[in-house]
């Protein structure tokens, strides 16, 4: 589900690299970039009769579900599609879920609402609720997985690029001040892998969070970028107390966002190790090569901080 954007079109071209037949499905909007897949299936996710009509007798073995945000979207999707030769169906949720904690999150910490994510992890969290409680009713074969921050090459969120173009043309970088946040980050070739693994892997009916352990602040972040281009980052720290937003002069919230991976270790996925110095490695090389112009415009107010 998806094809067309960073995560899902990452995926689709890594599974047709490995030999698998790869449908996809979007809504049309954008050509897909690469070739292999069998088919490109284009319809409205959230209308059921369109589903209906496009789906209608197709069966697959393995779903990967890259664009469900709501219940609903899951919802239309299974009623849609025929799921008796389904081994599985997997769901990339979001570490969104759990409520605001200073320390590493495992699976079983409380989900709920988290005003930093909003409606987004309130609506993701539903959607995983409707999925356990298939799982439990008659065993549906879901594995979700909760990924923290995602970059890399041809993200289509203004994150990483947005520190490359700044720091390319030496500009000032305005940072939350105090450094006291830490956060992690999967690289995209790490993430497309641990969904690969579980087409193999047995356990079903479980939720496994996933990132690279590795622990980042916001000045490792931004000097890691300068390091992968070969120049030097200028960066100004933002008071926090001024009641300016993060989010509006730089790419991330700025609270603490750790989750704890024992179990996707202990079940036998697979374990992301690209470290951030590797991962921004190869998504500035995509960058240099492709020069991406893309922007956010929630972030209105980097001049402002600046003065």
């Amino acid at each position: 589900m998806g094809g067309t954007t960073f995560v899902s079109s990452s995926l689709a071209k890594y599974l047709i690299s490995k030999g698998y037949e790869v449908d996809i499905l979007t809504r049309g909007q954008k050509p897909a970039s690469y070739t292999g897949y069998r088919e490109h299936l284009r319809c409205h996710r959230q209308s059921k009769a369109d589903m209906q009509h496009v789906l209608k007798g197709r069966e697959y073995e393995v779903i990967f579900d890259i664009s469900a945000y709501t219940k609903s979207d899951v919802e239309v999707l299974l009623s849609s599609v025929e799921t008796k030769k389904l081994d599985k169906y997997v769901l990339c949720s979001s570490g969104s879920v759990y409520r605001p904690s200073d320390n590493p999150v495992s699976e079983v910490a409380d989900r709920g609402e988290n005003l930093n994510w909003g409606q987004y992890g309130l609506d993701k969290k539903e959607a995983e609720d409707y999925l356990f409680d298939l799982n439990r009713k008659n065993g549906f074969p879901v594995i979700i997985f909760r990924p923290t921050y995602i970059y890399g090459e041809n993200n289509n969120l203004y994150r990483e690029t947005y520190f490359f173009d700044r720091i390319k043309y030496n500009q000032i970088i305005p940072v939350p001040s105090g450094n006291d946040t830490r956060t992690q980050f999967i690289h995209i070739e790490d993430l497309i892998k641990v969904f690969e693994s579980s087409i193999s892997n047995k356990n079903i009916g479980s939720a496994y969070n996933v990132t690279n352990p590795e622990v980042v602040s916001w000045n490792k972040l931004v000097n890691s970028c300068a390091a992968a281009i070969g120049k030097k980052a200028f960066i100004k720290e933002i008071d926090s107390s001024k009641n300016i937003k993060a989010r509006s002069y730089f790419p991330f919230r700025d609270v603490t966002y750790l989750l704890d991976i024992s179990n996707l270790v202990r079940d036998g996925f697979y374990v992301p190790n690209i470290n951030l110095k590797e991962g921004l490695a190869k998504a500035y090389k995509g960058y240099a090569n492709e020069l991406p112009r893309i922007n956010d415009l929630g972030m209105n107010m980097i001049e402002h901080v600046l003065k």
